[in-house]
């Protein structure tokens, strides 16, 4: 008696390739954009510390170019003098940095839902009513990042919600000019700072995180 014996047909090699190929395609057009759209903790950090690379550098040119007496107490812009403890130092602050900035290419009218929503930081506590009640001139970067500039009548003020990338919590720094706040990935949530919002202490001499 003949065993009846079931013959087991399993891919082609065509088969095979046309199905790698497929995984292929699917892969390099989904794993982009979950990249873009939940960016992890440390590629918020990057995109932070290339901003905070971005001001610094600004900052310098300001002082070198901009600042007669090489701090940010008196400064030019358009061939005029001003304080930084006039009413409008903010404005004029913000112009002197766009300059620099590509983050200066495009301003921003606030009236967007975001900018109502309150500062959170990183442990998920309010630090403010609205954002637009805290900072003014914002700008939209070609890489989709969104700043924005608050300064004093003065640099002796305290910037107690100053959360620089590496400290990922609540900094307190004295003796500042103002700050500067951005979002590195635009509308987008969390917006938390720590997680994708950040606010950059401004001092006499540019970036400041140290009371010295």
């Amino acid at each position: 008696m003949k065993k009846c014996v079931k013959k087991l047909k399993g891919f082609t090699f065509t088969e095979a390739i046309l199905v790698i190929v497929l995984i292929g395609i699917i892969a390099a057009i989904t794993i982009p954009q979950l990249l873009v759209d939940n960016p992890t903790k440390k590629g918020w950090d990057t995109m932070a510390d290339k901003t905070v690379g971005y001001l610094m550098q600004a900052s310098t040119q300001i002082l070198i170019n901009d600042a007669p007496l090489d701090d940010f107490t008196r400064l030019t812009l358009n061939g005029s003098t001003f304080s930084i403890e006039d009413d409008d130092a903010t404005p004029k602050m913000a112009k002197l940095y766009s300059k620099y900035l590509e983050s200066g290419k495009s301003k921003i009218n606030p009236i967007h839902e975001y900018f109502s929503n309150p500062l959170i930081d990183y442990e998920g506590n309010t630090l403010a009513t609205a954002l637009k009640d805290v900072y003014s001139e914002f700008f939209h970067s070609n890489d989709g990042v969104i700043m924005g500039y608050r300064f004093y009548s003065g640099c002796t003020n305290a910037e107690e919600n100053a959360n620089p990338p590496t400290y990922r919590k609540k900094y307190s720094v004295s003796n500042v000019c103002g700050s500067v706040f951005f979002d590195i990935n635009g509308y987008k949530k969390p917006n938390k700072l720590g997680a994708d919002q950040y606010i950059i202490p401004i001092g006499k001499r540019g970036i400041k995180y140290e009371d010295n």
